[in-house]
């Protein structure tokens, strides 16, 4: 069950829903959605990998019902999810069928309607940090789960302290695809190729919610010579005055990513310290790294997995002085061998492995419950 809308080429439901569905049936449920958003849905099931046993079920709504006030929105759209979502479901076997959900609300009624052989939570990021009025859905999630997933180990303390076990499951990369910053044949886009050089790049959310844009802004004023860009859509942000060396070049196609990874020199993880990042698995350290970039970053809970591969700060001049050393290696080709040999374990295959491997543990014990009973 997504919480997020199936988004073709990115994101963390979408990786791991193609890696899983080379191994296993996944049928991908959507939460409501406009017709303009299902028509791309719709457009990539006609274009996508053939090889994997994927479904996606959308219900389509005129404006998500958006017209109507928000007390009013959730009980119909709740009703004529589940009237498709059923439709669909129950032609599957129970004793074969595993719930995966995540930040749903739906996700407690399927189960008890449903009755899955398993149902796992896959907690993405601490959303009761982000609102506190989901803590008590995250709570439910918990207790209707035969197995929780976490990203974070942060996460990960948090259900041992209530008593449940959880598994680490990070988030990874495709590593064919970024891979691509290191052909010859890809250009890097104009926009940025006309920018000065050094290249310090972010790429991802620009929101003051868990990214640190006045330290990026700081940088700026006191590195003139440097090129700060900002690839991504901006988001409860509205920029004041800025530094004449901050490009702020706006969201981008995914599969330009590559393109303009290669055209930076070093690349930023400038997440703030607080509830939300400790929550977090942020996806662009892994897509930084499979490019080849050299990376900066605060103390995000990833980094114990690519010590001496990735610079460590936390202030102005921590990450000033970690980017004066990072460009004095940046296009190394040893170290840029160094950066894909750390990240290369961290794929969406090796994900779903281990997510099969737990799945598959966990489906045998419940057949030898059935039996005994």
């Amino acid at each position: 069950m997504g919480h997020v809308p199936f988004q073709p080429e990115s994101g963390t439901p979408y990786h791991l829903s193609m890696a899983l569905a080379r191994h296993i049936p996944v049928t991908y449920l959507n939460p409501p959605l406009p017709f303009s958003r299902w028509l791309r849905t719709h457009h990539w099931r006609s274009q996508r990998d053939k090889s994997a046993h994927l479904e996606v079920i959308s219900v389509v709504l005129p404006g998500e019902l958006r017209f109507l006030p928000r007390r009013w929105r959730k009980k119909p759209q709740q009703i004529l999810s589940l009237a498709c979502i059923l439709r669909r479901l129950r032609q599957i076997d129970s004793d074969s069928l595993v719930l995966w959900v995540s930040n749903s609300d739906l996700a407690p009624l399927l189960h008890r309607l449903l009755r899955p052989a398993l149902t796992c939570y896959h907690r993405l990021d601490d959303f009761g940090a982000m609102d506190p009025a989901l803590i008590n859905l995250e709570y439910e999630l918990e207790k209707i789960s035969d197995i929780i997933f976490v990203v974070s180990p942060h996460l990960q303390v948090q259900h041992e302290q209530r008593g449940r076990q959880a598994i680490l499951l990070p988030n990874a990369v495709d590593t064919t695809f970024f891979a691509k910053a290191f052909d010859e044949r890809t250009p890097i886009p104009t926009d940025l190729s006309n920018l000065p050089t050094p290249r310090i790049g972010f790429v991802g959310w620009v929101t003051p919610r868990w990214i640190d844009i006045e330290l990026i802004l700081e940088i700026a004023r006191r590195c003139p010579n440097w090129s700060l860009v900002l690839i991504g859509p901006k988001v409860s942000w509205h920029p004041p005055a800025l530094p004449p060396n901050v490009y702020l070049l706006g969201k981008r196609p995914y599969r330009l990513l590559p393109h303009y990874l290669k055209g930076l020199d070093v690349c930023l993880v400038p997440f703030k310290n607080n509830a939300i990042t400790h929550g977090a698995s942020p996806l662009k350290l892994y897509e930084y790294l499979a490019a080849g970039r050299a990376v900066v970053s605060t103390p995000v809970p990833d980094l114990p997995a690519f010590k001496g591969v990735v610079w460590c700060a936390e202030d102005v001049a921590g990450f000033i002085d970690a980017i004066e050393e990072a460009l004095t290696v940046a296009h190394d080709p040893q170290e840029q061998r160094c950066r894909l040999e750390a990240v290369a374990p961290h794929s969406w295959e090796a994900r779903a492995q281990t997510v099969l491997e737990y799945l598959g543990k966990a489906m045998k014990s419940v057949s030898a419950h059935v039996s005994q009973h």
